[in-house]
Parts: structure tokens; C-alpha cells; sequence
């Protein structure tokens, strides 16, 4: 969860017929699971609320998430438990380090993690520059993959739900993907072995109208290639206003998706993402979508404009610099032509080290569909 910039996110389709969750407010200094203790609020939505705690013994921050125990609530942070247990063994990803449920809510201690995009767009935007782009491009679609390749679907992706790691960690410069309690698994484990499951003629609208694919507005089943097209539009959002800025009803916003040109949304960004949003458009629902060509467009960009991972992003001060550059000289391998940052070692900066991303990291299929 980031730390101090976003409160949990609710749905935005909930059912009329429940009541909404009830808001839990934990006193400061209690301690949960025997050993963390909350040193402050982070924030609260819809779906409960979020603490920053500290672990007693080696004092570790955490955030802890904590929902109402009511009648048929518990199911968001369930889904979300499961999701982090699955990914536990993946890179580039938060981590579920506990979780229990008391008598009066549900709670679940996870990886500390930075401020988030919607937060820095907020902040320093609100647009960026190419280079921030590609770079948040390229670790929002590793963190699509990874999900992906698990068997789920997000099916909210937007700036909110995705977060630099937290300052000091070995993610600190990357963006990752969090908050699953949308998610839904896209495939079934019988005896002759994993399958897609069939999709429903119709499904109840679950996501956020700005970024969701132009599918889920006509109400049809999510696969994977509806979290990328929620991908699009936030790429298209850092370089451009999108053309439903303003829009507030979802047939509305839909209707100008279905019209709106490539050309129009990526106006101000690398020709490359047009042959991306093609790639895209042309995935159907049981395709596996080609994310190493994806990648391998991004990467492009960088490639020719000469872009690295260790570059300043657009809202980091320029007085920083010296020190920027000093410290991630330590952390990089300064490989000509290289974009990717390197593997930091326990022992050190090592220049033998691999690049960060690899289009194997794309091309890698587990399900095998």
C-alpha cells in the first residue's frame, strides 16, 4: 500500500442491495497479530482502512489493511490475500507477510510501498515526460504479466493502483501493481489440467469507467487483454488529456472510446504507441496477448532516444541531481545501449549483474495458453 499518498479504493459498481462496509478505526499503538503495531492512518475508502504499522520485533514498516467482519464483506481482502499469496514467489511485487480475521474485522500486513502514480500525476503533472512513460510502461506491463501468468485478471488498473516501492527498498525505483480486491481468475484447474473458463454472456461492471476497456461498458467478460487496454489509457493519460476527462456517465465515456482515433489518444507520445494500441486492439479474448512485443516497443523508445532506467524522472528535483546520479551510479550497470537497471546484490553493486527487465520476462508462459 503507498505510504501517506492513497487510502484503500472502493469498488465502483457495489451492490445496492448491501449495506456499505463499516469504517474500522484502530487506536494508535495497538498491536495486531501479536507483533504490529500501528504507528498511524494511513487512509480509508469504501472498503475499509489502511495503517502504517511497525513490526515490534525488528521494526520493519508494514501497512496493514483492515476490513469490517460483517455479513458478507471480507471478500475484497480475501481475494487480495490470495492474489499476494500466489505471486509470494514472483519479483517486483508486494507481499502479504500476514493476515487474520478477529471478531469485529479482517486485517492483512503487506510490503510498505511509495507514492502512487495518481499521487505524483496529482502532484507534478499533469503530464510527464517521455522517458517517465516508457519506464512506467514497461513495469506496469511486467506487473500485468506477472499477475496473468497466475491465472488472474486485475480488472482495475489505474494510477492509484500502482505505486513505486517503497525509498530504500530494492524496488524503490519501479512501479508496481497492487490492490487485487477486483481480481477474478480467469482459469479453472480440472484433471486434464488448466482452461480458461468459459466467459458469461454478460457481466456486472467491475473497474473504473475512465481506464476500463471498451468491453466491460458493453458488460461482456473480462480476459487478459481488457487489463491491457486499461494500460493504454493510462500511457495515453500521462501525454495527453484524455478526451472523457470530464465525462462522468460510463455509456457516455464509452460511447467517446469506441470514436476516439489512436492517433488522437497518443497525439503526444512516441509514434511506437500506435502500433502498441494496434497490438492491443487486435488480441480477442482467448488470445494470449504478445506482451514481449509490447515490451519490445517500449523499449524501442528508449533504445532510440537514449533513455536509461537511472535517469531522473520528470518530478524529481534537479537540485537532487549530483546525489541522484552519485547513488544510482552504485545500483546500475552503465552497458552501452543498455535501458534496464540491473539486479542489486545482498553483497553489493555487482556490474556482472543481468539487466532488470529482459524480453524474457515477456516471453515466459507458465499456463501454456
Amino acid at each position: 500500500m503507498p505510504d501517506e499518498s492513497a487510502a484503500l479504493e472502493a469498488p465502483n459498481d457495489p451492490d445496492p442491495k448491501k449495506a456499505p462496509p463499516q469504517i474500522i478505526n484502530l487506536p494508535i499503538g495497538t498491536i495486531v497479530g501479536k507483533k504490529y503495531k500501528i504507528t498511524h492512518k494511513l487512509g480509508e475508502g469504501g472498503c475499509g482502512s489502511v495503517y502504517k504499522v511497525e513490526d515490534t520485533e525488528d521494526k520493519t514498516p508494514y501497512a496493514m489493511k483492515v476490513e469490517f467482519a460483517a455479513t458478507d464483506s471480507g471478500n475484497v481482502l480475501k481475494m487480495e490475500v490470495q492474489v499476494l499469496t500466489m505471486m509470494s514467489s514472483k519479483k517486483h511485487v508486494a507481499r502479504c507477510v500476514a493476515s487474520g480475521k478477529k471478531k469485529e474485522y479482517s486485517y492483512m500486513v503487506m510490503t510498505l510501498l511509495g507514492e502512487s502514480l495518481d499521487s505524483i500525476v496529482r502532484k507534478h503533472g499533469p503530464f510527464l515526460n517521455v522517458s517517465s512513460q516508457m519506464r512506467i510502461g514497461i513495469c506496469v506491463l511486467f506487473g500485468i504479466k506477472q499477475l496473468h501468468d497466475i491465472g488472474y485478471l486485475h480488472r482495475d488498473l489505474k494510477p492509484a493502483n500502482v505505486a513505486l516501492g517503497y525509498k530504500g527498498s530494492a524496488d524503490e525505483r519501479f512501479f508496481l501493481v497492487l490492490d487485487f480486491g477486483l481480481a477474478r481468475q480467469f482459469i479453472t484447474e480440472k484433471q486434464d489440467g488448466k482452461k480458461m473458463r468459459r466467459p458469461r454472456e454478460k457481466a456486472l461492471f467491475r473497474g473504473t469507467a475512465r481506464y476500463c476497456s471498451v468491453a466491460m461498458h458493453d458488460r461482456y467478460e473480462q480476459g487478459r487483454v481488457d487489463d491491457l487496454w486499461s494500460l493504454v489509457y493510462m500511457l495515453a493519460e500521462l501525454r495527453c488529456q484524455l478526451p472523457w476527462e470530464d465525462v462522468d456517465k460510463k455509456d457516455d465515456i464509452g460511447n467517446m472510446k469506441r470514436v476516439c482515433p489512436d492517433s488522437d489518444l497518443f497525439a503526444k507520445s512516441p509514434v511506437q504507441m500506435l502500433e502498441f494500441v494496434k497490438i492491443v486492439r487486435n488480441t480477442q479474448f482467448y488470445h494470449r496477448p504478445e506482451y514481449d512485443k509490447l515490451y519490445k516497443l517500449l523499449e524501442e523508445v528508449m533504445i532510440n532516444a537514449g533513455y536509461k532506467w537511472s535517469d531522473l524522472y520528470h518530478w524529481e528535483s534537479e537540485k537532487n541531481k549530483e546525489n541522484k546520479v552519485a547513488k544510482l551510479s552504485k545500483l546500475f550497470v552503465g552497458k552501452k545501449g543498455a535501458t534496464t537497471p540491473t539486479k542489486d546484490s545482498a553483497e553489493g553493486y555487482d556490474p556482472n549483474a543481468p539487466p532488470y527487465f529482459t524480453v524474457e520476462d515477456f516471453t515466459s508462459n507458465p499456463l501454456g495458453f
